[in-house]
């Protein structure tokens, strides 16, 4: 186990960012997966539905488990449940493959996320908390636009899960031999000898997280994992392609300006880019206007939606006392994947239009969450983890 400081956040950042990758990776699979014709049709709903229902199992499982017996056992465990999941779906029989990918999304997709924030926030100085936790984040769209190239470039079914097998499983091992040298979160080890004593958060904090974290969940599901397979199944690919890319660029641009503006102000910005971005596609659905400019809206839309997402994510870490917070992200994060995994079976029949406004729907709903936190809410901005600690609690 390292001690030093430097290390530790080296180590941190970079297992945490393989991570993520894989994440990003593992929960596009689903959505890539319809275009194989070895699947039958009847398939489809099961590949879009099955894993975000095993990721939001393994949130919440895995988010009260970090809380009540520590970060790093949960991040050494899940990788290997992990890489179980990489060798079932190597495996070609779709019902195998198809719990491969679900097993995927249960644990480091699923399981991780809680733990992976909580240790991110509880490690990282509150001067490069923000601009760092948005790049870890950001490899989320890395992963996805990684797997989407492989669909891209390889045709034969054979070889493509043979490639992607290969990469989950060398990248959980990096990811595993990192975690190992990891040592348990120091503020985690103190809120455990302290028994510091948690209040009732205030509601207009718990609105706020509610319906940014439905926004950003939705938002990037319905256009990154649904609308390809259900309206434009020839370009799947392409369309999770260009998203993510978007997504980075956001991830890069969120780096670059997330701790020079109030994070109260920054996360509503990125909703109301988003809206107009969203309102700009569904002119585009409506006049049938050609795929080029269909897709630089997509990497613009992606943009928004990676500035929503990371500041999400950071504000999750940042407002939950470390006593809860990998229980209270889960149970937060959970809200969203309900409605989601509801959405992919509500939307199977709607026309494109009608698809486009359902998703404005949830832009709306981040946007009035932001207003509610851009009002009442308090600028998290490079205050140390330990301070907000003892605002919370």
């Amino acid at each position: 186990m390292i001690r030093s400081q430097k290390k530790v956040r080296n180590y941190m950042i970079l297992s945490m960012s393989i991570s993520i990758l894989l994440y990003g990776f593992s929960i596009t699979l689903g959505a890539l997966l319809t275009q194989i014709n070895y699947f039958p049709k009847y398939f489809d709903i099961y590949l879009l539905m099955t894993p975000p229902l095993s990721l939001l199992l393994g949130n919440i499982l895995f988010g009260r488990l970090a809380d009540k017996y520590g970060r790093k056992p949960v991040l050494v465990f899940t990788p290997i449940l992990f890489s179980i999941g990489a060798l079932l779906f190597l495996i070609t029989n779709p019902y195998t493959t198809l719990i491969g990918v679900d097993l995927l999304l249960f644990s480091i997709a699923g399981g991780d996320e809680p733990a992976i924030i909580s240790y991110s926030v509880e490690s990282l100085d509150g001067n490069e908390r923000g601009k760092l936790m948005m790049i870890i984040t950001n490899f989320v769209n890395i992963g996805a636009l990684i797997a989407s190239l492989i669909f891209v470039i390889f045709r034969d079914y054979l070889t493509t899960k043979i490639i992607i097998s290969l990469f989950l499983l060398i990248s959980v091992l990096m990811s595993y031999l990192l975690r190992k040298k990891l040592p348990e979160s120091s503020l985690w080890i103190r809120s455990e000898n302290k028994k510091i004593k948690t209040i009732m958060h205030k509601r207009n904090k718990i609105i706020s997280l509610l319906f940014i974290s439905i926004s950003t969940i939705l938002t990037y599901g319905l256009i990154s994992w649904i609308i390809g397979p259900y309206y434009y199944p020839n370009f799947t690919s392409y369309i999770i392609m260009f998203f993510n890319l978007g997504n980075i660029i956001g991830g890069i641009l969120g780096y670059l300006i997330i701790d020079n503006i109030k994070r109260n102000s920054f996360v509503f910005f990125g909703f109301l880019g988003g809206i107009i971005t969203s309102l700009f596609l569904l002119l585009l659905m409506n006049y049938h206007v050609n795929y080029i400019i269909f897709f630089l809206l997509l990497i613009s839309n992606g943009l928004f939606t990676q500035l929503t997402w990371g500041s999400r994510l950071i504000l999750e870490g940042e407002l939950f006392s470390t006593k809860i917070r990998a229980s209270s992200i889960a149970l937060i994060r959970g809200s969203g994947w309900i409605i989601y995994i509801i959405s992919t079976i509500l939307t199977i029949n709607f026309t494109i239009i009608l698809f486009q406004f359902y998703d404005i729907l949830f832009w709306a709903l981040g946007l009035l969450g932001s207003l509610i936190w851009f009002i009442y809410g308090i600028d998290t901005r490079k205050i140390p983890i330990e301070k907000l600690d003892n605002i919370l609690s």
